[in-house]
């Protein structure tokens, strides 16, 4: 009884396989085998946990990036709409600008445009109405000023010589700038002096009794033309 009871049981799988012939054969698992049947399938049960567990891992991380990149995604639409926005207002301010420098472009050309206008020598040579005659000889005009008025420059410009006429007395020369020159000759006291930069209007003579008579003529790049061609009786 005490040697039977220190046995061990024994385990012995027989598997069965029937053939397509009808035959049957068994096949017999010892203990041993058994034994390693079972580590093997312990070891893919460790093998299909392990791969579960890093599947899981690498699932998770997966989702991460993707909200990670989701939130870039939505960073980047939100700075893409700023952009948008920063370029909106800078195409108006740009617009504005644009707008502001032709103005100012336009501005410029009337300015330069007025300047040119105050150049030529276009204005009426009195500061008051007068007769007028064509004189003989180089045209020129003859103007009988009234008492108290004055003679005035017909437009801006350089006195280039003030000097003695034979026959009205003195004769002062404007360069306009532009090819064109002015002629006032008068008995009366001129009131310029060469080189002085003066304005359209300046006045150059003083009318009086003793000097009502103007010879008005213009030169144009060194040939004397008709003044009438460039008189304004307004002024």
């Amino acid at each position: 009884m005490g040697e039977s009871s220190k046995r061990k049981n024994q385990y012995t799988l027989i598997m069965v396989l029937e053939k397509s012939d009808g035959t049957v054969k068994k096949h017999t698992v010892g203990q041993r085998g058994m034994k390693v049947a079972v580590a093997i399938l312990f070891l893919l049960a460790v093998g299909i946990i392990c791969k579960f567990i890093l599947d899981s891992i690498a699932i998770k991380d997966a989702r991460n990036e993707i909200i990670n990149q989701t939130i870039t995604i939505n960073d980047l639409t939100d700075e893409n709409e700023a952009l948008s926005a920063l370029n909106a207002t800078l195409t108006d301010k740009m617009a504005v600008l644009g707008e502001t420098v032709s103005q100012k472009a336009e501005a410029e050309d009337a300015i330069s445009q007025k300047i040119m206008e105050n150049t030529l020598p276009k204005g009426f040579p009195l500061s008051g109405p007068a007769p007028m005659e064509e004189a003989k000889g180089e045209p020129m005009v003859v103007l009988t000023a009234a008492n108290g008025t004055n003679v005035v420059t017909s437009g801006t410009g350089v006195v280039v010589s003030v000097e003695t006429d034979e026959m009205y007395g003195t004769k002062i020369v404007i360069d306009h700038g532009n090819g064109c020159r002015s002629i006032y000759r008068n008995a009366g006291t001129a009131l310029v002096k060469d080189g002085q930069q003066i304005g359209k209007g300046y006045i150059l003579f003083t009318v009086g009794k003793e000097n009502q008579k103007l010879g008005y003529q213009i030169m144009q790049n060194g040939q004397f033309v008709d003044p009438m061609l460039f008189l304004n009786m307004d002024g």
